[in-house]
């Protein structure tokens, strides 16, 4: 029985994650000159706007989400039923399959035009969680060990990265002439939980020639870092010990540029997210090293009242030596890079975008690309859509709108319009939307004339 709930737990959990699970993130947010939020995917733009304020926490929610699979893919239809059914997963899976989340909350938020130099400072709250899962994985969890007699079910590609912390950062835009633009942002990054995978060697064989029936050998060679997770069991969770320890603590720093060739071409040039976080507290490490493991299984007496889950799994324990220490170590943010080409109408109210991103996460590197038009329809509402392309999903349409009404603005922006009301079928999931408070460089508006576009 506890068998059955821990299989069936291990599915849920990769399904939930994976149904509304992140490649390159706010596709279309990138060069919306509209939105100051837009600034984050290129430190070098210089947001419409006199002064800039975000209302605290909710001038920015956003949440990106990126899997292989979506909710179909783990339910198969049959009489009017929902039933759940890995086989098509599995027939699907490469040997490396990720998952991935993104969330992120501005908490302050404050802009400042001076003269043709653009100042802003903030502090946003910030979570990756990465989940990459094997095919061996899918295939012991949902068949079992005893369906692949002799072969070698490999979990060596499955891992888990998860980094929550806080960011404190700084930047400034500055036009260096009249047709190039540069801008640089600092970091100072507050590390608040972090589980990282550091080393996974583990593989399984099952073999005919046990003593009782199977024979069982596995590398069991892992060391997984934690740090945030771990508390006294007297005292429980304390969100004070948890939001104000700066002890762990790192720093990024992003670089932007924008060129202008002529009066309706330009291009973008952006790397976000470059640095690491140090976790030095509240630490917890969990290693093996144990390989060659041979287990040939247990004689238990099927009348007696002890649970033979539990014996079998002591039994394994007792082969697989998992030590508990106190160890520091680091992560490094997943960065991202950013080319665009930029073509603008006559009177600069419309623009066709192209835009090339790749996002950097350890050995792996996933490109996008991504069409867009923006036009800039009155004083009071300017609009977007693209279309993006990404790995694990080719179809993706975006949308996103902003609305000024002096002075505040409202704006909501997805990547994937389809994911809002078809997300049983979608493997990309991408929302932001805020209000800000917008203060405009001229004193009064002439009628008919956008709010903060020249």
């Amino acid at each position: 029985m506890h068998k059955i709930i821990l299989k069936y737990y291990i599915i849920l959990i990769l399904i939930c994650v994976s149904s509304f699970a992140f490649s390159q993130s706010d596709l279309l947010m990138h060069g919306y000159h509209f939105v100051p939020q837009s600034s984050y995917n290129n430190p070098a733009l210089i947001p419409d706007g006199k002064v800039i304020v975000g209302i605290p926490v909710l001038s920015s929610i956003a949440h990106t989400t990126y899997s292989k699979f979506g909710f179909n893919d783990f339910f198969q239809e049959k009489s009017d039923s929902l039933y759940l059914d890995l086989n098509k997963v599995i027939s699907k899976s490469d040997k490396a399959n990720m998952i991935a989340e993104y969330v992120e909350h501005d908490l302050i938020l404050i802009g400042l035009k001076i003269q043709k130099n653009y100042l802003n400072f903030g502090i946003r709250n910030r979570l990756y969680s990465r989940i990459t899962y094997s095919e061996g994985l899918l295939k012991l969890i949902w068949n079992g060990n005893l369906s692949y007699i002799d072969e070698k079910l490999d979990l060596s590609s499955t891992s888990v990265s998860h980094d929550h912390f806080l960011d404190y950062y700084a930047g400034f835009a500055f036009k260096i002439n009249e047709n190039i633009g540069l801008g640089v942002r600092a970091h100072y990054l507050q590390g608040l939980s972090s589980i990282e995978t550091q080393r996974n060697n583990i593989s399984i064989i099952t073999s005919s020639e046990g003593d009782n029936g199977f024979n069982f050998d596995a590398n069991a060679s892992f060391l997984i870092n934690t740090s945030g997770l771990v508390y006294d069991s007297t005292d429980g969770f304390r969100f004070n010990d948890y939001a104000f320890n700066f002890t762990n603590s790192g720093f990024s720093f992003d670089i932007g540029a924008e060129i202008k060739i002529n009066e309706r071409v330009n291009v973008t040039l952006s790397i976000i997210d470059l640095g690491k976080i140090n976790w030095k507290s509240n630490l917890k490490s969990f290693e093996s090293e144990s390989e060659n493991v041979k287990f040939s299984g247990i004689t238990v007496d099927i009348d007696s009242q002890d649970d033979i889950f539990e014996q079998y799994a002591d039994s394994i324990s007792e082969l697989i030596d998992v030590k508990e220490f106190e160890a520091s170590f680091s992560t490094s943010l997943p960065t991202r890079v950013y080319t665009g080409l930029e073509y603008y109408s006559l009177d600069r109210k419309n623009r066709i975008s192209l835009l090339m991103a790749g996002l950097f996460m350890k050995e792996k590197f996933i490109p996008s690309v991504s069409v867009g038009f923006d036009r800039d329809v009155s004083k009071h509402f300017a609009f977007k859509v693209n279309y993006s392309y990404l790995p694990y999903s080719p179809l993706n349409l975006g949308a996103g709108f902003s609305f000024n009404f002096k002075p505040f603005q409202f704006y909501f922006l997805t990547d994937n319009i389809f994911s809002t009301f078809l997300w049983d079928s979608q493997r990309y999931f991408n929302l932001r939307l805020g209000i800000n408070i917008l203060i405009p460089e001229q004193n009064s508006i002439p009628k008919g004339e956008p709010v903060f576009r020249k």
